[in-house]
């Protein structure tokens, strides 16, 4: 799980990077670099706290749901249907990493 989370965390650094041109750019570098923070401090054994974890799946979550009732169906051309897609991302790999951390107590 060490090398995905590394892994994971460099994707999410490339995402956050890819945002540089957005049109608001100050919500999605500091959502995808939390969600790398996340992960690089899973993959050198300082995991966030289990309530760290679940919080932001939790808000991810909640993020995506809204998110997917502004959607028009065009998943392949549509800003906030991508915008969207990044928000389940991140909330399936925060969820993965919070069951990490529970199930290594």
């Amino acid at each position: 799980m060490r090398y995905v989370s590394f892994a994971m965390a460099t994707i999410f650094v490339a995402f956050a990077t890819l945002q540089y041109n957005d049109p608001d750019p100050y919500i999605w570098i500091p959502a995808y670099g939390w969600v790398a923070l996340l992960s690089y401090l899973h993959a050198f054994r300082r995991p966030a706290t289990a309530t760290i974890t679940l919080i932001t799946t939790i808000v991810f979550l909640i993020w995506a749901i809204v998110s997917y009732t502004q959607t028009t169906g065009r998943w392949w051309d549509g800003e906030v249907e991508r915008e969207t897609g990044g928000l389940v991302i991140c909330a399936v790999w925060s969820g993965m990493l919070w069951k990490r951390v529970t199930s290594d107590k």
